[in-house]
């Protein structure tokens, strides 16, 4: 069962339970979310609907993660075509042993 846990974000505090998450866990991404709004608002100072900043933070990390799933996927390629290349050179090695042993 998920456990309730109370954070605050800004000047807001809510309860909040999040499935597969400890209230360590919950409290630490409250604080990356609350540093985040933080700096929206300071970077748009001209913006004074909290909704606005939530949205610009939302939107921040999702490109955040958006770079981190396409460099995951770039790195995953480039393993994937090591190994494939480590394969093809261990069998043509083992065909080399094979027709000289």
């Amino acid at each position: 069962m998920n456990e309730k846990v109370e954070v605050q974000i800004g000047t807001r505090r809510l309860v909040v339970e999040m499935e597969g998450w400890t209230p360590i866990e919950i409290n630490a991404l409250a604080q990356k979310v609350s540093e985040r709004v933080g700096q929206m608002q300071s970077h748009n100072t001209n913006v004074a609907d909290t909704s606005k900043i939530a949205l610009l933070v939302a939107l921040s990390f999702a490109a955040e993660l958006d770079r981190e799933r396409s460099a995951h996927d770039l790195t995953r390629r480039l393993l994937e075509n090591k190994a494939e290349a480590l394969s093809e050179s261990l069998r043509d090695s083992l065909k080399i042993s094979d027709t000289n042993g």
